[in-house]
């Protein structure tokens, strides 16, 4: 072999991590990836995972599963256990990072060969990380000793970044992953994952190699051969074309360091403007090789050779889209408060609902004036931003699945078909009031296991929305940045204080985390009160924002602006001081009535511009009354709108809506029913449904995890228990489910 020979070769996970450390040069860039591409990194793995869990014969036998190409990468070997990464830093500290919180959640599940196993691919020797990055190392000791990382001056922005991502990892896990499958999504992972590594012969080498990729230009991509394809067959018009393909990608480069905005744009206006309505095809090819699917459909979107000049009008329509749709690809990046009111933009991207575009594009056309396409976009994305918001409060999913088949299947046929700014608010507002129901389902949401970010949302929104009627200065960002803000219980987590009032210690934990027994906290506040009592933390609250201020006696006296906005509101009963006579259950029950009452006006379709033409049903003479048009308010979820195996089995007719189900712990039994939507309802507190038998099953323990399956079961009427496990695995084995 060459001294400069290149060899290839593809590694699953466990290979790659086994037994090697992995450094980085002095010329690679810190570690930046950000929370959009880590959601997608790992909402992409859980999606495939799932994919192929749901097919018995690759249960049975793995090895004969497809694997999951994660990409190449490049390194060159400084001794036989220690690699040196030239290009793969973001993927390879991202992977360890999912190793290290996956390990946490098999620990706490109890699966030790899955501990086992992460135990390997995250430290070499049991000490020393597999990804040895100097830099790094205080942040993964603080994640592997479950503790915080106190983030100071002088932490470089890996540093920063590495924790964040790791609090979001963890997060998303919980969403994503139940507990009995934690084990199974391990071995998939370490087994079926790959990666294809590319060796340099030597540190020269590998900088060469370095700098070709990073300063010689790149591969062509998808659009380009797209543009390509469109400059071959436009004949005299060649020039112009590829005058109007660089102002288009002018148009698109907010970012410039964002090399795949071009790509995702072309994609959503594709989605939104060419493929047919609800064909999962056009989807899936547009998604993989969009200028494959163009070609492919040629005819139908009139590219065809006799017609040089509609490649020409195709690239023009591009063009005019990108500049209308500029604004919003400016407002998912910051929150700029002005008259073109294009927040929800920016909410949407941060909850992960980046398919907004689609939607936003199908309501736009091209020949729109820009005022009227900033109206529908503006209008398009309050309705999603609605959507979220509401789907949170019923406790009902609000993965990337649930809003891309909102907007393909519903948002996308109906947008276009809407010609004028009114058309969209008229058919959206008639969707909004199909939608509705009522909010008084939520009355016990509250915070669980894998909603963190929902609720650190709703928070968020409200507290934003006093802040800025009593034209107090305020940062809904700030608030919806966890090392900023914390998401602050009132009780502190000892039972004792008011086991007289509330006896049951479930009682407690679920009313405890209700949305009415917390507020947004500044960090380095929430860390000075530790675990005060309510009434002793009720001075420092008075600092703080007005949702929680407010709890401090007095705290209105002098705040005629916040007298004025709970008149107005008629809001005396619930934006209110306590007592220290105040029971818990009352304060709570007062607060999340406070709350919902909140989201009612926040969210009002008539106040987001949505012209609602039929009348809203009103739960009760206290609702808002301040707005000119009709409160929308919730509805039920309806049956089988949930993903969870508990929901599967209701649709199949194997557990019936009203079953009752039970756990024991600790020799002490909890009863729950399941819904009709495949929601589960602890008997000792009832309201609001949980959305997974691990939710429900943790919050009865008092842990913070729970194999759900296995251990809620049935009983029949001799008192024999069968678990949701063993009635699940019979169904399938049958042929039923």
């Amino acid at each position: 072999m060459g001294s400069d020979e290149i060899r290839s070769q593809g590694f699953s996970l466990k290979e790659l991590f086994r037994d090697v450390a992995y450094e980085i040069d002095y010329y690679q860039r810190e570690y930046t990836w950000g929370e959009d591409e880590v959601r997608t990194l790992l909402r992409d793995l859980c999606d495939s995972f799932k994919s192929w869990s749901m097919d018995p014969a690759y249960l049975r036998r793995p090895g004969t599963a497809p694997q999951y190409f994660l990409g190449p990468f490049v390194y060159y070997e400084q001794a036989k256990s220690r690699h040196c990464l030239v290009d793969g830093q973001q993927r390879f500290v991202t992977l360890h990072l999912i190793f290290m919180q996956l390990r946490r959640l098999a620990q706490e599940v109890g699966y030790p060969k899955a501990v086992d196993q992460l135990n390997r691919v995250i430290t070499t020797d049991g000490e020393h990380f597999s990804v040895g990055i100097a830099d790094h190392e205080p942040v993964l000791r603080a994640v592997t000793d479950y503790r915080k990382y106190e983030t100071g001056a002088g932490d470089s922005l890996s540093r920063r970044n590495l924790w964040a991502r790791s609090q979001q990892i963890e997060s998303q896990l919980a969403e994503e992953l139940d507990a009995e499958k934690l084990h199974l999504f391990t071995e998939w992972l370490l087994e079926r994952v790959v990666l294809v590594g590319i060796r340099a012969a030597n540190p020269d080498h590998g900088y060469r190699m370095f700098e070709t990729m990073n300063d010689r230009g790149a591969r062509l991509t998808a659009v380009d051969l797209l543009k390509s394809h469109l400059l071959s067959h436009v004949g005299a018009n060649e020039d112009q074309l590829n005058t109007q393909w660089h102002e288009m990608l002018r148009e698109l480069a907010i970012d410039r360091e964002d090399l795949t905005a071009a790509s995702r744009f072309i994609k959503a206006f594709l989605l939104a403007r060419c493929a047919r309505e609800n064909c999962d095809d056009d989807r899936r090819q547009i998604e993989s090789n969009l200028n494959v699917w163009v070609r492919r459909n040629a005819a139908r979107l009139g590219l065809v050779a006799e017609r040089p000049e509609r490649f020409l009008q195709f690239v023009q329509d591009l063009l005019k889209s990108a500049r209308l749709f500029r604004p919003f690809l400016a407002a998912g990046r910051a929150l700029k408060r002005d008259r073109d009111r294009l927040e929800a933009v920016l909410f949407n991207e941060r909850n992960g609902l980046s398919c907004q575009a689609v939607a936003i594009l199908a309501a736009i056309d091209p020949h729109d004036q820009p005022s009227h396409a900033k109206d529908k976009g503006r209008l398009v994305a309050a309705y999603i931003d609605r959507w979220y918001a509401l789907r949170a409060l019923q406790d009902l999913p609000v993965q990337s699945a649930d809003a891309e088949n909102l907007v393909h299947a519903t948002l996308v046929p109906l947008l276009r078909d809407c010609a004028t700014v009114a058309d969209v608010a008229s058919a959206l507002g008639d969707l909004a009031v199909r939608d509705d129901g009522s909010t008084r389902d939520a009355v016990t949401l509250g915070l669980r296991g894998n909603n963190a970010h929902q609720i650190r949302y709703l928070l968020a929104r409200a507290t934003a929305y006093v802040e800025e009627a009593c034209q107090r200065p305020h940062d809904v960002l700030a608030y919806l940045d966890r090392d900023r803000f914390h998401i602050e219980h009132l009780w502190a987590n000892h039972h004792h204080r008011v086991i007289r009032e509330i006896p049951d210690v479930v009682v407690f934990r679920s009313r405890r985390n209700q949305l009415g027994g917390l507020g947004l906290l500044m960090g380095r506040e929430n860390s000075s009160l530790n675990d005060l009592p309510l009434t002793d933390k009720a001075a420092s609250y008075a600092r703080s924002n007005v949702l929680l201020g407010i709890i401090a006696p007095g705290y209105d006296r002098r705040n005629p602006l916040l007298r004025d906005f709970t008149k107005t509101h008629k809001l005396d009963k619930v934006l209110r001081s306590f007592g220290p006579r105040e029971t818990m259950t009352s304060v709570v029950q007062t607060r999340q009535e406070l709350y919902l009452r909140l989201f009612e006006h926040i969210w009002n379709p008539e106040r987001l511009g949505l012209a609602v033409t039929s009348p809203s049903r009103h739960s009760g003479p206290d609702e808002l009354t301040a707005t000119a048009g009709p409160v929308a308010t919730l509805r039920r979820p309806a049956p089988g709108r949930r993903r969870t195996d508990v929901a599967r089995m209701i649709e199949a007719h194997i557990l019936t809506p009203g079953t009752r189900i039970v756990l024991t712990y600790r020799s002490t039994d909890h009863w729950a029913t399941i819904e009709e939507d495949g929601g589960i309802v602890l008997t000792a507190t009832g309201g609001t449904p949980y959305g997974r038998v691990d939710e429900a099953g943790a919050v009865a323990r008092g842990t913070k995890t729970c194999q759900g399956m296995n251990e809620w079961h049935i009983e029949n009427e001799d008192g024999v228990r069968t678990s949701l496990r063993t009635l699940r695995d019979t169904a399938v084995a049958s042929g039923a489910l």
